[in-house]
């Protein structure tokens, strides 16, 4: 009778463990009209590459997404805004330069692969800076007499 006890416990406490641990696992997302990003992205995966827009950018969501008035909330499925077909487009631009010529891949940790973001450009501008090159004296600027 005490080790029926012992096996009921025990049976007991393997089920409160692995539900927490099924309960800590963030399902994946059912988001709408996601283009380029995996339709199976998880919630936080989604909410940290949206952050770092905002960081990169220096924008908030309604930047890009269109904003509900009456219901003061917004409504990120739909495309009335040019900003998310351009990110879109951007987003598109940075994984093929990462992809070709940086060696990023899934398995490497962004913060350790040299790698194009937003902020590489954008420097937290919603519209990056056209930067000044000096004209240096060199075998390539030479003008022909």
């Amino acid at each position: 009778m005490r080790s029926y006890k012992k096996l009921i416990t025990l049976a007991a406490l393997f089920v409160i463990v692995f539900t927490g641990i099924a309960a800590i696992e963030e399902p994946a997302g059912e988001f709408k009209n996601l283009q380029v990003l995996p339709k199976n992205i998880t919630p936080d995966s989604l909410d940290k590459i949206m952050d770092g827009f905002n960081q990169g950018l220096g924008v908030n969501c309604a930047f890009c997404h269109t904003e509900n008035k009456l219901l003061q909330q917004l409504e990120a499925e739909k495309d009335t805004k040019p900003e998310k077909e351009i990110t879109r487009n951007m987003m598109r631009m940075t994984m093929d330069i990462n992809k070709n010529y940086f060696q990023f891949n899934e398995e490497a940790v962004a913060a350790k692969v040299q790698a194009v973001t937003c902020y590489t450009c954008h420097k937290g501008q919603p519209i990056p800076e056209k930067e000044k090159k000096a004209v240096i004296n060199s075998p390539f600027n030479f003008k022909p007499n």
